[in-house]
């Protein structure tokens, strides 16, 4: 009856009070522990099933009964097997004092309301399956110490090791810490606005105030353990990473950057606190004592404005990313290499580096270790990892053009900087040297090398242009060499040997690409580019492999890409000889003849602007030419032609190819042959074709097709043959036909505007027609007009103007030609002066012949003003 009164009060809900129960049970509290394993079995089958978790007071008052119960067991000396079936090796004096611990720790966590104590221990014992996340769970301010010291005393049950899942109560601490840590980490990722500094300064401050509040709890812990806790104040920024490249750069986010370093500061300062306990030396990796000298000049640089906001954020965001893991020769490269892809120059890197490394040197750090870690290394090695991740295919270049750039200016040691310069060079050479790597991560490497020293062939990337800087006062060229006085090496063959290595290496890499289209089996190699006549031998190799279009695109490609190679390779040995044989100021005779001078300097202004100097792969050029002449494809041709002229590197064909290849094209098309050689400058060559055209316009007369063609008008004007067609009676037919296209534009040109006032609308056709005309009334005309003017026709050109401007007939009978064509060029001529004149973007249609029109522009200035002398001076 007793036992049933027990347990009908223990579950009841009615007995909420324990207060109230423990006053009843005491009145009869020693008949009911003389009962002893009755009680026991009564409370651990009836009872403690049925009470809930976390009516923590009324499980404490059972474990005391337990506990009571064991106890008396254990001094009658009797056997408690049957009371605790599930602790048979615990004695009963054993198992009274675990429940006595129980209850005492259920008392000390009943204030923590939802925690539910089952799940910390059971009748049998601790319920490892579930203590630590029952604890870790209901761990806040007010609970930690409570809750610390419970797990304290429960773990102290085992006397020897722990048994896995069960936490010790430093652990509680650490979770608690780490907790705050990932709470402030979200609330970054979901409320701070990097953007906004004020946002950013009470983040800081925010940080700052949860790391003081945590530093009494991480001082509990392990050293390894408060480290890693501190490590995450640094990490905690992370989340904001993607934000470093939209920092300003102004006075507001340097003071943000200096408060972040500040606290940065006072981390690796307690950090170091820490590593120099007893208890933590020779068991730590990381070693503060470098970051913090790193800090501290890395600080400085950000308050003497040598290092930007942006590249303060963007350096610490690096090295929160990745540092924090090892010794001096760790941590300090990781720290430069962050301050390097943040885009700090060569300057504030080495500070860093010497002045962390002097603190290295005469610490009790140093090792061996430092004496293989100098600039050189440092930059070699970070090198190095760029370069595997580019052989990995890696299409991110940022860090490369970081690098490179930090080494642009002439800052810090002059020394250091022309050192770690020459081994970066080196290494990127015997890089873009190695034949196992794919020929397109070679070739980039040569156009980067190609910037650094600000050379190029054929210009640079719009990437290269906008990411990589070229190194100030470097020849990285003559570094490739020995390394000797570079003035003196500047004129040797050695130079000029090195000069050309990485050009021809990257010029037939290229080519290499290019001649795929050709043939996937085609390798171009710097020896095929040793002169002109090795690289004329290898094009013609490739011509006998191809017989399409795009073959024949692909060899055009070819040839472009040499000629600059081999022009400016004959420049540079040009220029060397001038310099060593031109400047011999000490001889006495140089004095003799110096009245000559003047005029050798006014013939060589007199000579053309493109003198007659033969491309040097001008039998390259020749097959192109005869395989497009073989398809007809004549527009390609004069297309090729016109673009050279824009280029110094010479004249395509020589006169012996210009003329075959003149008489194959005239059997096919007597006016293309024309218009090519009105291109080229052999004015032999031009004569013969004008006779084969005048014979032919004799017979033939004139189609509707040659009355439209503006091309022939325009290369003969621009070619200047226009003279000896006016002048001399044998192209009498052709100066007609001329005369027949001017008039033939002329009246074009005023219907044209006429339709303009009449239709506004115009199809695709007439706007190509009326870039013609444009170019027929600017340049054209005016043109034809000087020079007739110049070979004494100017009643036929006062006669064309009089039409084209409209003249009264009845003022026929009063002499107005002459002041009419005066008025004429000189109203052209001062629209010329005053660029009161198209640009070339304007006529689409005359793409082909971009550059002679460009020169017949600037020669129509010249040609009126020679024209206007020879009018009367009563007509002007």
């Amino acid at each position: 009856m007793l036992l049933r009164y027990l347990s009908s009060i223990l579950v009841s809900e009615v007995w909420t009070d324990e207060d109230d129960v423990k006053a009843e049970i005491s009145e009869v509290k020693g008949e009911i522990i003389s009962f002893g394993s009755e009680t026991i079995k009564t409370i651990s089958l009836v009872v403690y099933p049925t009470i809930d978790g976390c009516n923590k007071q009324r499980l404490a008052c059972i474990y005391g009964l337990l506990s009571d119960c064991y106890l008396r067991l254990g001094e009658s000396k009797k056997s408690s097997s049957t009371a605790h079936p599930n602790s048979p090796n615990l004695s009963a004096l054993d198992v009274a004092r675990l429940y006595k611990v129980f209850e005492q720790e259920c008392q000390r966590v009943s204030f923590i309301k939802n925690l539910d104590f089952k799940n910390v221990a059971g009748l049998d014992g601790l319920n490892l399956l579930s203590f630590k996340n029952e604890v870790f769970s209901h761990v806040n301010e007010s609970s930690l110490e409570a809750l610390a010291k419970m797990v304290q005393t429960l773990a102290s049950i085992y006397a020897d090791s722990l048994p896995e899942g069960l936490i010790v109560w430093q652990d509680v601490y650490k979770h608690y810490t780490m907790s705050l840590l990932t709470t402030l980490e979200s609330r970054v990722r979901k409320e701070c606005d990097v953007q906004n500094a004020e946002r950013f300064q009470e983040f800081m401050s925010q940080l700052e105030q949860t790391y003081d509040f945590c530093r009494t709890y991480m001082r509990l812990l392990s050293p390894s353990d408060s480290l890693d806790i501190m490590k995450r104040y640094f990490t905690v920024i992370i989340p904001l990473h993607s934000s470093h490249e939209i920092i300003p750069d102004n006075s507001t986010w340097q003071d943000c950057v200096i408060v972040l370093l500040n606290f940065w500061l006072k981390l690796t300062e307690e950090m170091q606190e820490i590593a120099l306990d007893e208890s933590s030396v020779g068991t730590l990796r990381f070693d503060p004592e470098f970051l913090s000298s790193c800090l501290k000049v890395f600080m400085r640089m950000v308050m003497e404005d040598s290092v930007s906001p942006s590249q303060a954020w963007g350096t610490v965001i690096g090295y929160a990313s990745s540092g924090l893991i090892g010794d001096f020769s760790v941590e300090i490269p990781i720290f430069c290499r962050a301050m390097l892809y943040s885009g700090c120059g060569f300057g504030a890197i080495s500070e860093v580096f010497l002045e962390s490394m002097s603190i290295c040197a005469i610490s009790s750090a140093s090792t061996a270790k430092n004496e293989s870690l100098d600039l050189p290394h440092l930059y070699v090695n970070m090198l190095e990892l760029i370069l595997r991740n580019l052989v990995g295919g890696s299409h991110e270049h940022q860090n490369l053009y970081h690098l490179l750039s930090s080494l642009s200016k002439l800052e810090g040691q002059m020394e250091n900087l022309q050192t770690v310069r020459h081994v970066v060079w080196e290494r990127m050479a015997q890089f873009s040297d190695n034949l196992e790597l794919p020929s397109h991560v070679r070739v980039y490497v040569l156009e980067i090398m190609q910037f650094i020293t600000g050379r190029s062939i054929k210009g640079f990337s719009t990437e290269l242009n906008s990411n990589l800087l070229p190194w100030e006062g470097w020849d990285g060229l003559l570094s490739t060499g020995k390394k000797s006085n570079p003035s003196a090496n500047q004129g040797s063959p050695d130079h000029t040997d090195n000069s050309s290595r990485f050009t021809s290496t990257l010029v037939a890499l290229r080519s290499s690409q290019l001649a795929s289209a050709i043939s996937p089996s085609i390798a171009i190699t710097s020896d095929d580019l040793l002169n002109a006549e090795t690289a004329v031998s290898c094009f013609l190799k490739l011509c006998e492999s191809s017989s399409t279009e795009p073959h024949f695109d692909a060899l055009i490609a070819i040839l472009e890409e040499w000629e600059g190679f081999f022009v400016t390779a004959k420049d540079e040995v040009d220029t060397t000889e001038a310099t060593e044989t031109g400047n011999d100021w000490n001889n006495d005779d140089w004095d003799e003849g110096w009245e000559s001078f003047q005029e050798v300097e006014a013939l060589e202004k007199e000579k053309p602007e493109n003198s007659n100097h033969v491309h040097p792969l001008h039998v390259c050029w020749m097959e192109i030419f005869k395989k497009l002449i073989t398809l007809s494809k004549f527009k390609d041709v004069l297309r090729l032609i016109d673009c050279s002229l824009s280029k110094s590197y010479g004249i395509l064909l020589d006169e012996d190819d210009a003329r075959s290849l003149s008489h194959t094209v005239l059997e096919k098309d007597s006016f293309m042959a024309l218009k090519m050689v009105l291109l080229l400058p052999y004015e032999a060559i031009q004569l013969q074709c004008l006779n084969v055209v005048e014979d032919e316009l004799k017979q033939g007369g004139i189609s509707g097709v040659l009355g439209r063609d503006h091309e022939v008008l325009m290369l003969v004007l621009s070619s200047g043959v226009i003279s000896n067609i006016i002048t001399k009676p044998s192209f009498g037919t052709t100066f007609s036909y001329l005369c027949y296209v001017v008039g033939n534009f002329s009246r074009q040109s005023q219907e044209a505007q006429l339709s303009t006032i009449t239709n506004k609308g115009a199809n695709e056709r007439v706007n190509i027609e009326k870039d013609v005309l444009l170019l027929f009334i600017r340049i054209m005309f005016p043109c034809f007009i000087s020079e007739l003017v110049k070979t004494d026709q100017q009643i036929l050109a006062g006669f064309l103007i009089t039409k084209f401007m409209h003249t009264n007939p009845s003022l026929s009978l009063i002499n107005t030609t002459e002041s009419s064509l005066s008025r004429y060029l000189e109203r052209q001529l001062h629209a010329l002066q005053q660029g009161d004149y198209f640009s070339l973007e304007e006529i689409s249609s005359c793409e082909m012949f971009r550059n002679t029109v460009s020169r017949l522009t600037i020669k129509l200035g010249d040609e009126i003003r020679s024209a206007l002398p020879l009018l009367s001076s009563n007509a002007r």
